[in-house]
């Protein structure tokens, strides 16, 4: 960190230590309510403006609408760093008006023209709300946003009914462009899972070797989530895919409790059965008021898991797992903030990887612990520049052990399901050590304004594995066996990588309107060891008769994936040995077969992506506002192991390549209805196509955990054998709409039924995911996805009691999850010899869930 402050220090002193050319935020005149007065004349007066949240923390692009008498309206945005300047044009006292979304709006009046530095403080949406008189800013389209990003803020993540409400992942498919796979894990416009950047209060929240997104957050700590799929700003780096952001609350000088879901939930799957209880708690308050903050949030879950199809006392694989985000800010002076978080997750179940087509004695007994401390240190300066360093080190301790003993009851598995205890015990632990600084410069004008911002970033990665393995055997259907495989121990091994990025952007306002981003960006690291840079240029256009309601948007970049470290622990794995059998399953039918999966590093580039997109957004009659995107993307020199005996081989040396591509494309249109109140509707539909010219994943051992090749099997399965070929992603889904809002309930007549009640809802529809046919040996027949699941379509509407108790505001909600009662199975059996094959299991089932949380105080 050492060298990440010197570079920056030098970058700041060098750009802010120069004369800087005084500028002027960018304003222009909308009409005043006071049409055809008299035009005063101008003092030229100029004023700086300061927008700040409730703990004294820089916002950055606010509106500020400055409205002075008899003259016509003003509008500016606040920078980087919160501040704005604006050049009065009288001497009569002024009012102004700020708001962004997320926050409350706030109005300031009767302010002296004589002042030359007005700061004004706009205070977060709260859960809970201890004002009646406050009013959240209304959405509506952001001319100053350059970027393809979809933010969704503390009404959305409040109101939005989202299945499995407790997991703040199953509300990210509801927003264009992500989908969501059986495993949990999400995929932004096509990419795979560690191709998107997953952010906690900015520090990166992946998990270090796999790149998922495994880490919880209790739902009612997250203030705002942003998602950005393209044209996102080079401040972002080893992420082709895009970047999920989650911003968590902080404590205020009030002290304010919250508790949701203290009711459990139960789901209709062969009867009436429970189905989880997660109770969630937030705390926060002053420690020092004015000063410093805290803030606590903790989740606990108990999740029963009821499967259909299992032998009873068998059928259920309880789930205990919980989250705690403690965090702390500290005003060292009015231009020194200082905040520190802890987030802590633990999470234990006895039958991992429990589904239809695997029992509970092929199950593992897993436990995960993690945790991420991190420390953020912001300094603003005289000059308007401000300074922004990060650290954390996050930790990652997966382990999972099977029932039973492998030598007693071998791993088996038959064209149904799974047998015997799993071949595998494993420990792998994993850390990311990171920091980042940024600075950003006061505006400066050379042919228009602009403003800069440079930054650093660094981490190393570690991780060791432990594990011992015992052999797998595959059996035919009249239950010989077909294929065993082998695996000799290997050691634990530890490995590291060290990565380096840097970025400078400019955001440069040349013309009325017209706003450009360009930028460059650097990347090294440790393992491939090749400098990469990275040009992305963007831009927006509001047409200046049509400012607040047309937005253009277009650009064009280059971006870099991180290196997936998933694909470089494979060969650590060691040799299989497949031997193979006669019909009569005990004569060999030839020597073991080796395979080995193999890796040169000097061989290795990392994977790039050229991502390009245009949008428009307009804003309609009757408080509509709609858009329509175009987005194209090709991915290249991604990993995949390519066999080296041949492309029809089945057994030989898999050598790490850069040989896979991916392609995707979309077009999307979404319309937004905004009623009084905040009520809103939302309706988004996607056409979109997700292939690759490596459909085949290879793998030296077989996974229960995670989604199947080609699909979402469900069955433990061996690395596919086969020749490599083209295909749909396993997460591809062709066609896709997504709605959801909440509106006033009133009925007419009935006293119950007016204005307290609100109806709630989501839906999406969206084409089933391809998968893969197998045969009973793990050789693929025909196509690579040449199999779909059926549409996946769920209806889950709500209504929602606010009601008062005890000098307390509450709010009681119940919602129908799945109220049409489809099946959408994410388990279907993909083994061609069987009689069972292409049979869905574990359907989704119909669910009553039950909320009430506190709303406000009376």
């Amino acid at each position: 960190m050492r060298v990440v402050a010197g570079l920056l220090g030098f970058s700041f002193y060098f750009f802010a230590g120069a004369q800087l050319e005084a500028g002027q935020a960018q304003q222009r005149s909308v009409p005043a309510q006071a049409a055809g007065a008299a035009q005063p004349h101008p003092i030229q007066a100029r004023v700086e403006f300061a927008v700040v949240d409730e703990n004294g923390v820089a916002v950055p692009g606010a509106q500020v609408t400055v409205v002075e008498p008899g003259l016509p309206a003003a509008e500016l945005w606040t920078d980087y760093t919160g501040h704005g300047s604006y050049l009065l044009r009288q001497g009569e006292p002024y009012r102004v008006h700020v708001e962004k979304p997320n926050y409350y709006a706030t109005d300031e009046s009767g302010i002296a023209a004589n002042d030359a530095s007005i700061r004004i403080v706009l205070a977060h949406e709260q859960i809970v709300k201890e004002q009646v008189n406050v009013t959240a800013s209304t959405p509506g389209i952001d001319t100053q946003q350059v970027a393809d990003d979809h933010i969704m803020n503390t009404p959305e993540i409040v109101n939005v009914p989202y299945q499995t409400s407790r997991d703040i992942r199953y509300l990210l498919p509801f927003e264009p462009g992500i989908v969501q796979d059986s495993t949990e894990q999400v995929h932004v416009n096509g990419a795979e899972t560690w191709e998107t950047l997953d952010t906690i209060d900015g520090f990166d929240v992946r998990s270090p070797v796999e790149g998922t997104l495994d880490i919880r957050v209790n739902a009612d700590a997250v203030r705002s989530i942003t998602e950005e799929t393209t044209r996102y700003p080079v401040q972002y780096g080893r992420s082709a895919g895009g970047v999920i952001a989650l911003n968590t609350g902080m404590g205020d000088n009030k002290f304010r409790f919250n508790a949701t879901n203290f009711i459990p939930s139960w789901r209709q799957i062969n009867g009436i059965h429970f189905d989880k209880f997660v109770p969630r708690f937030a705390f926060s308050g002053p420690m020092a008021p004015n000063r410093a903050w805290w803030y606590d949030a903790v989740e606990i879950e108990y999740d029963n898991n009821y499967i259909q199809g299992l032998p009873a006392g068998a059928d259920t694989g309880p789930v205990i797992r919980g989250s705690n985000l403690l965090k702390a800010q500290t005003n060292v002076t009015s231009n020194n903030i200082v905040t520190a978080g802890l987030l802590f997750n633990d999470y234990h179940t006895d039958y991992s990887g429990l589904s239809a087509l695997t029992p509970q004695e092929s199950t593992t007994k897993r436990n995960i612990i993690a945790w991420l401390p991190y420390l953020r240190d912001q300094w603003s300066f005289v000059h308007g520049a401000l300074l922004d360093i990060g650290v954390g080190e996050m930790r990652f301790r997966d382990g999972y052990e099977p029932h039973g003993n492998a030598t007693n009851t071998p791993y088996t598995i038959t064209p149904e399901v799974a047998q015997g205890s799993y071949f595998e015990n494993l420990t792998g632990r994993s850390q990311r050590q990171e920091g980042a600084a940024d600075v950003y410069l006061p505006p400066r004008h050379w042919g228009g304004r602009h403003d800069l911002r440079f930054g650093l970033d660094l981490d190393r990665i570690t991780y060791n594995q432990d594990q011992v393995r015992a052999p797998v055997n595959y059996l035919r259907e009249d239950g010989t066996l077909i294929r065993q495989s082998t695996f000799p121990q290997q050691p634990s091994f530890t490995l590291h990588n060290d990565e380096i990025g840097a970025y400078a952007e400019d955001r440069w306002r040349p013309g009325d309107g017209l706003i450009v981003e360009p930028g460059l960006r650097f990347d090294w690291g440790a393992i491939v060891r090749r400098p990469l840079l990275a040009p992305r240029i963007a831009a927006v256009y509001a047409p200046p008769h049509a400012r607040k309601t047309t937005k253009i948007s277009a650009g064009i970049g280059l971006y870099y994936d991180q290196t997936q470290l998933s694909y470089r622990i494979q060969p650590y794995a060691g040799i299989r040995y497949d031997t193979y059998y006669a019909s009569d399953g005990k004569t060999p039918a030839g020597p073991p077969q080796e395979t080995i999966f193999t890796a040169d590093d000097s061989l290795l580039h990392d994977p790039r992506a050229v991502n390009w997109s245009v949008a428009i957004e307009r804003a309609l009659p009757w408080s509509l506002y709609g858009g329509v995107n175009f987005m194209g993307k090709r991915t290249t020199n991604m990993f995949t192991f390519t066999n080296q005996s041949g492309p029809g081989a089945l057994a030989g040396n898999y050598l790490l390549t850069n040989t896979r591509s991916d392609q995707y494309h979309s077009e999307g249109t979404e319309l937004r209805k905004l009623f009084h109140n905040g009520y809103t509707l939302y309706v988004a539909y996607t056409h979109s196509s997700a292939r690759t010219n490596a459909a085949l994943d290879y793998l030296p051992t077989p996974s229960l955990f995670g989604p199947q090749q080609g699909g979402l099997s469900g069955l433990p399965t061996p690395s596919p054998l086969g020749p490599q070929q083209s295909g749909p992603q396993p997460w591809d889904a062709p066609n896709r709409t997504i709605s959801w809002g909440w509106l006033p309930f009133d009925v007419p007549g009935i006293r119950w039924f007016q204005k307290n009640w609100d109806f709630v809802y989501d839906m999406m529809w969206q084409s089933g995911f391809p998968y893969t046919a197998v045969n009973a040996a793990g050789e693929v027949v025909g196509a690579a996805g040449e199999y779909r699941f059926p549409a996946y379509i769920q209806f889950s509407p709500g209504l929602e009691w606010r009601f008062h108790f005890r000098g307390q505001y509450w709010g009681l909600r119940g919602v129908m999850e799945n109220a049409a009662d489809r099946l959408n199975s994410p388990i279907v059996n993909n083994n061609i010899d069987s009689p069972q094959f292409g049979v869905l299991s574990e359907p989704e089932g119909r669910a009553l869930t039950a909320r009430i949380r506190l709303i406000g105080s009376k």
